[in-house]
């Protein structure tokens, strides 16, 4: 088995950034520097808990997804598929449902997910952390092959009445602070992995300093 590390590595040909740009008409609030929601009750499998909870071992990436969504399913697997290098960095992954805990449980273990997977039916952690809804030209707003791509590497599409659901994915420090956000801007855009890790070395590194110059 190769064994991971957790050294921040730079690229000069292409440096990934936290920062994004914001959306019109999004809030901006919980954005990079600020401090995340964390005290937040949601239903896990075993019970309630916070993102603090989760927090003092090592950074946390919090994703909201939608479970009916094959983009998401995508955005899973790809947080899967760095976790040896996740678990190197001492981080926890909390995927963020809107569904109920029993629907939550069901389908992360159906596409074995190992992470935290928890039920925020009530949408009070999503409405904290600015997770605002797409609207619908925005939503449409990516190509066709890119579906075709993720139908193909797994996904499955399912049907939801809140279809413009929105999406976001955030690293946090041991303090709840918030070293890298990522809010989609049409159904297919997904965090950049190479990102996420890159947020997640350096906070566990204590080298956040350095994500302000990426």
């Amino acid at each position: 088995m190769t064994q991971r590390n957790c050294t921040v590595k730079y690229s000069k040909e292409r440096r990934p950034s936290c920062r994004r740009r914001p959306i019109e008409g999004t809030p901006v609030h919980v954005d990079v520097g600020t401090t995340f929601p964390t005290g937040i009750r949601v239903e896990s499998p075993r019970g309630p808990v916070t993102v603090w909870q989760l927090l003092g071992k090592g950074p946390v990436v919090v994703a909201f997804h939608r479970m009916w969504c094959p983009f998401c399913q995508q955005a899973a697997r790809d947080l899967v598929a760095v976790r040896d290098d996740l678990e190197a960095c001492g981080a926890r992954v909390v995927i963020v449902y809107r569904e109920d805990v029993g629907s939550v449980g069901g389908s992360c273990a159906d596409r074995a997910i190992p992470f935290d997977c928890v039920s925020d039916s009530d949408r009070q952690l999503e409405q904290a952390a600015d997770i605002t809804k797409f609207s619908l030209s925005r939503y449409l707003a990516f190509s066709p092959a890119k579906m075709i791509r993720a139908l193909r590497s797994g996904s499955r599409i399912g049907m939801s009445a809140h279809f413009l659901q929105g999406r976001g994915t955030f690293v946090l420090d041991r303090t709840g602070k918030v070293v890298y956000a990522h809010r989609s801007t049409t159904a297919a855009d997904l965090p950049q992995i190479n990102d996420v890790l890159v947020a997640v070395r350096a906070a566990a590194n204590d080298n956040t300093d350095d994500l302000r110059n990426l």
